[in-house]
């Protein structure tokens, strides 16, 4: 072998570095988030800064590697087909072919791309200084090369920006795998996907109902107002002027404690606090900045006509985030009793999704959210005793209606036992 070819087989071996280093390069750099790229930035990681700025142009990245790549391997090819024909003669072209190609695709390609996927953000990193230089030294042919092949992308492609934005679907998606990973925990998925649903919900959707709410009358007497404080459990109670649909203001327990204790005389009118007055369809976005800007924890909802339709709580909107927030008086034995392994006595006031968490069911709402709403929803008439209806293999009883409305609702489940 003679200085030349040993010469020759030094090129030959650089070659298929720098052949590794290209394709490793690609591989670890696409392989690593933007997101990823700004945290190790934030967090003052060296050549995290130099790694940012080359992912912000990414074509040109890439056309930079695959360039360089191309370049190498022509070069490697080229004087290994020289190296082997001085050594074998008219073999060496043969034997060449065969050789390079699998010292290329073993050495300078499938395994530094292995490695690289696996150590991407290491590596990314490593060789990101280079790759930026490089950016630099081949800037002219990229740029001819970059206006060449996207004049000719655009007669067979129509380019979507909107493919490249990360979407609410996306980010789903990635919530969805961490929690299958283990990442995050069921709890915590619950909570960020109920902040994509957040925004598209109304006051309607999680106030309580007209029918649920406790008020009582601004002239009603101190033995009526004490005995209704015996059998009630909340800390504000809306106070009407002869009826439900003028609610006057909104009566805080702790205020009438002292009275209460010294036997003084109470006036409600007096101590009834402001009313604030939202509508059914205001998205609770913002019902929620305005209950916090104005230290409000209760508002009356109203309808299109001006009638009372039901009272909304700051604890309500926080639960369609962190799901029911239950105090010593809430207990899913008030709103649930079974029966036996199959048959329950739900309260029909209670919320679908309640409803669905409760019995790992997938019941889907209609024009109402609560249990009884859907029953009547889906018979399409005024309910009335005994009425029945199966839907996904649960029988639905209405076992006692009041002035239309559904007071007692059994639920039976026909293929499904809970011990």
């Amino acid at each position: 072998m003679s200085y030349k070819n040993i010469i020759e087989f030094i090129v030959i071996i650089i070659g298929v570095i720098l052949s590794a280093f290209f394709s490793s390069s690609e591989t670890a750099i696409t392989g690593t988030s933007k997101i990823k790229i700004r945290q190790l930035e934030k967090k003052k990681v060296k050549n995290a800064k130099i790694l940012n700025k080359i992912t912000d142009d990414i074509q040109t990245m890439i056309t930079t590697i695959l360039v360089g790549n191309n370049i190498v391997n022509i070069v490697t090819t080229t004087v290994a087909t020289i190296f082997f024909t001085d050594i074998y003669g008219a073999k060496g072209a043969v034997i060449s072919t065969i050789t390079m190609t699998l010292l290329i695709l073993i050495f300078g390609e499938i395994t530094p791309k292995t490695i690289a996927q696996k150590k991407n953000i290491p590596i990314s990193l490593y060789v990101s200084r280079s790759i930026y230089i490089l950016t630099k030294i081949l800037k002219p042919l990229v740029v001819v090369l970059s206006y060449i092949t996207s004049g000719i992308i655009k007669l067979f492609i129509y380019e979507d920006t909107s493919d490249e934005l990360v979407t609410e679907e996306d980010l789903k998606e990635i919530v969805g795998f961490g929690e299958e990973e283990g990442v995050i925990n069921n709890e915590e998925s619950e909570i960020i996907n109920n902040v994509f649903d957040f925004k598209d919900s109304d006051v309607a959707d999680i106030m309580t109902p007209r029918t649920n709410v406790e008020a009582i009358s601004v002239d009603c007497s101190k033995e009526e107002l004490e005995e209704f404080l015996k059998s009630s459990n909340h800390s504000r109670i809306p106070v009407y002027k002869e009826n439900i649909d003028n609610i006057i203001g909104i009566l805080h327990v702790k205020d009438l404690v002292n009275k209460l204790l010294e036997n003084r005389n109470i006036d409600i009118k007096k101590s009834i606090r402001p009313t604030y007055y939202v509508y059914e369809y205001m998205s609770i976005i913002d019902l929620f900045k305005q209950m916090q800007s104005r230290n409000i924890s209760l508002s009356i909802v109203i309808d299109e006509y001006g009638g009372t339709s039901g009272i909304v709580s700051v604890e309500d909107i926080l639960e369609e985030l962190v799901g029911e927030i239950d105090d010593e008086y809430d207990t899913n034995s008030d709103m649930i009793y079974k029966i036996d392994r199959h048959t329950f006595i739900v309260d029909p006031t209670m919320h679908i999704d309640e409803v669905n968490d409760y019995f790992d069911i997938n019941l889907k709402e209609q024009k109402s959210d609560s249990i009884g709403g859907f029953v009547i929803d889906n018979i399409d008439r005024l309910p009335k005793d005994g009425d029945m209806i199966v839907i996904d293999d649960i029988e639905f009883r209405i076992e006692k209606v009041e002035r239309y409305r559904i007071v007692t609702l059994k639920l039976k489940f026909l293929k499904k036992t809970f011990d």
